[in-house]
């Protein structure tokens, strides 16, 4: 692998600047250079090619891929994963747009990765959605244009398109072309050979939205019984920002799976090794048993559990890819927050419930008075695991946009770190370096509460061994790993293609005051609202998108009221938690626990924690009035 090497010129002014809550700043730290980190990916061509492809005839050629849905878009189940939804139960499609080319045509090519049925009903093909008036119910639509595919070879089926149906004219540069398929696979006559197995045969798809003479799929859509848009500043996830779905009174369909949906634009085979990696995910690594029903046992995982764990799965901690929770005071054990050891021989490196069981104890409380006489209560977490440990409770994070935040060139985050406050603005951010644990590189640490990861497959292998005692090649035990290379690769493309949504309500005006006040404040020192990603990750649709994790990836000291009792010097430095998905918490989660240790119950108790660096913010929020203060909390929901 050709490796670069990249060295972090310290920027800023020298000399009469400080440290917040320090002393003043040294010349010479101001034009030290950082000790060097490889980057994570070497530049080269991706693994599946470019997403779109503009033909010497002027045709616009995008291929994409999708799963199979239990019903249409805007319907209860659609979000939904039926059983043996990884079964050979994705596809690839091409979009070949001749509009681009002068011509009203759009060829659509669907090649299933099993036989579609061959004496059932032939596949089908919807398209140019029309949306019914408000309130008619969640099938308040029909598509103007619903016809079948012509099968052309065993696993690929064709479909033309001439005319805008939806407006009965050519179509032209600029129309969103919407379509969808309805899905036959063999077995489902009993006649048919290459019968797919168990499982249903016969399924919908997502509605695709393709801008004709643009390339890509899009998020964008014109429902106007439900969500429109999303404008382009509130696609989050760039080009894999999922669209908004809802029911015809604008009710989110399925709320608990926002996190759930894999990302716009997946290739293929990333789309079935992801389903495969989500079969990982929700498996049971003691009896193989998946947590959700109508699918088989997953025998090849069994007994894989421990000897010390926290959990069981992945998804026990990590419910629907959100937040994790903490139970009422007294209550039963903690379960999606873990411990992390710091010099403690006896335990290691993390607490396991077979050592000590962890409970939430009680609370301790204090109370915030507002600018307009408001009383705020925090709550802080007592935990007792039974004995005196130097620990940092982390609590489970959020999931979405993990590929997206890896593919960031280490050039674009180093860049905004400035350790030493050479600029004087009060924010001293530092990279995080971390020792690749495969090759020994020093790397740029990414994900984990303290950045503690270099990578999604360091983060996935490192959860693996510390929570679920399942060994990898990365982490093995007495030289052995029990989870395949291949089964890690599928779990961390999982990881990596989980979408983002888009920002809801971005042209509300109150949303709107509140980005400018987030912005007013100073609070995107930080929480960086917009960055690019690189154009070295392997996989494509990561490449060159324009996104708005609101994280810089660097960490701050955030005061003394965060520090974990780990007895470290950096026990109150925490790496910017990207905001991406917080409007979303209380529907995916249940409840809302923010922060490392799910301590603030509200975006605002969040805030109101922000010490350090982050305390001038924190203050001018503390002052806003109460119009002010409500668009800002409105604004960071509606992310």
């Amino acid at each position: 692998m050709l490796r670069r090497v990249l060295w972090l010129g310290w920027l800023g002014i020298l000399g009469g600047c400080g440290l917040l809550g320090g002393g003043p700043t040294e010349p010479e730290q101001c034009e030290q250079a950082a000790p060097a980190v490889v980057p994570l990916f070497a530049p080269g061509p991706s693994e599946t090619g470019p997403i779109v492809v503009r033909r010497p005839d002027g045709v616009i050629v995008t291929t994409a891929s999708g799963r199979v849905r239990p019903r249409h878009e805007r319907e209860d189940r659609f979000m939904h994963f039926e059983g043996h939804y990884f079964e050979h139960r994705s596809f690839r499609f091409t979009i070949e747009d001749h509009v681009a080319a002068g011509a009203s045509s759009i060829k659509v090519i669907y090649e299933p990765i099993a036989d579609p049925s061959t004496y059932g009903p032939t596949t089908n093909f919807r398209a140019w959605k029309m949306y019914g008036p408000a309130g008619n119910g969640p099938q308040s639509y029909t598509f103007a244009d619903n016809g079948v595919l012509t099968q052309v070879a065993p696993r690929r089926l064709e479909k033309t398109v001439t005319r805008n149906a939806r407006e009965s004219r050519p179509i032209k540069v600029g129309d969103i072309f919407d379509f969808e398929f309805g899905i036959f696979l063999a077995g489902f006559d009993a006649a048919d050979p290459s019968s797919i197995g168990d499982g249903a045969k016969s399924y919908y798809s997502d509605t695709f939205r393709y801008q004709v003479g643009v390339g890509g799929l899009t998020p964008e859509t014109f429902d106007t019984t439900g969500l429109l848009g999303p404008v382009e500043s509130a696609r989050l996830g760039g080009g894999l920002t999922v669209p908004h779905i809802a029911f015809a009174n604008g009710t989110p369909v399925g709320p608990e799976m926002a996190f759930s949906q894999l990302a716009l634009n997946t290739q293929s085979p990333h789309q079935q090794l992801a389903l495969e990696g989500r079969r990982l995910f929700h498996t049971r690594f003691d009896t193989g048993g998946h947590s959700e029903p109508y699918n088989p046992i997953f025998s090849e995982q069994a007994g894989k559990l421990g000897p010390h764990f926290n959990t069981t799965s992945c998804s026990a901690c990590h419910v629907h890819n959100g937040r994790g929770t903490l139970p009422a005071p007294g209550g039963a054990p903690v379960e999606s927050l873990v411990l992390k050891l710091y010099g403690d021989d006896a335990y290691g490196s993390q607490l396991q419930p077979q050592e000590a069981p962890l409970r939430l104890v009680r609370y301790e409380t204090r109370q915030v008075t507002l600018g307009d006489g408001q009383v705020v209560t925090l709550k802080k977490p007592v935990f007792d695991a039974g004995r005196s440990l130097h620990a940092s409770p982390r609590l489970a994070r959020q999931l979405v946009g993990m590929g997206l935040l890896e593919a960031i060139d280490e050039s674009t985050i180093l860049a905004r770190a400035d350790e030493h406050d050479c600029d004087g603005n009060g924010i001293s951010g530092r990279a995080q370096q971390v020792k690749d644990p495969v090759t020994g590189e020093l790397r740029l640490g990414r994900f984990g509460w303290k950045a503690e990861k270099v990578s999604v497959r360091h983060q996935v292998a490192d959860a693996l061994d510390a929570d679920l005692g399942v060994t990898t090649s990365i982490f093995p035990r007495n030289g052995a790993a029990e989870l395949s290379d291949d089964d890690l690769q599928r779990l961390t493309v999982y990881m990596q293609l989980l979408g983002v949504l888009p920002q809801r309500n971005a042209t509300d005006p109150k949303v709107e005051r509140g980005a400018e006040l987030f912005a007013s404040i100073g609070c995107a020192g930080c929480h960086v609202t917009a960055t690019l990603t690189g154009d070295s990750h392997p996989f494509e649709e990561l490449r060159a998108q324009r996104v708005r994790p609101f994280t810089d990836m660097l960490l701050h000291d955030m005061g003394p009221d965060l520090a974990d009792d780990s007895g470290r010097p950096e026990a109150s430095e925490w790496r910017t938690a990207p905001l991406w998905g917080v409007g979303f918490t209380r529907e995916v989660s249940g409840s809302v626990h923010l922060l490392h240790d799910g301590r603030a119950g509200s975006v605002l108790e969040a805030i109101l924690w922000h010490g350090g660096e982050a305390k001038p913010m924190r203050d001018t929020v503390v002052a806003l009035s109460k119009d002010s203060r409500e668009a800002l909390i409105a604004y960071l929901e509606s992310l």
